[in-house]
């Protein structure tokens, strides 16, 4: 059976919870704080977790980094597509994080067997 780390399921679990919370709504002042979370730290975190950074300046770097990289695919994508709603935007924010922790518990499972 496969093991899932504590971190992975933190990330994983508050993306699922903050995008919910966001939804639903918050107090705007707290839901400011929620949505750059859902929106920027949490995909960029998961998504660096996923690389072989041990520098922790740099990993530090690549976390807003790479959450706004892919904040700006699936925006301008849906902007494109005409299909573009806040909504929408951070349930596949909150997809991504939730997919990258899965592809990292697989990493984590191969690092296990070998």
């Amino acid at each position: 059976m496969r093991s899932v780390s504590r971190p992975t399921a933190a990330v994983g679990l508050a993306a699922v919870a903050l995008a919910l919370v966001t939804l639903l709504g918050l107090p705007t002042p707290l839901q400011a704080v929620a949505v750059t979370v859902v929106l920027v730290l949490l995909p960029g975190h998961a998504l660096a977790r996923l690389t072989q950074v041990t520098d922790l300046p740099l990993a530090a770097l690549l976390v807003p980094a790479l959450g706004l990289a892919a904040l700006t695919a699936v925006s301008t994508t849906m902007f494109y597509l005409a299909v573009w709603s806040w909504q929408a935007c951070v349930l596949t924010m909150s997809l991504i994080t939730v997919l990258a922790c899965v592809a990292r518990v697989r990493q984590e499972a191969k690092w296990q067997l070998s």
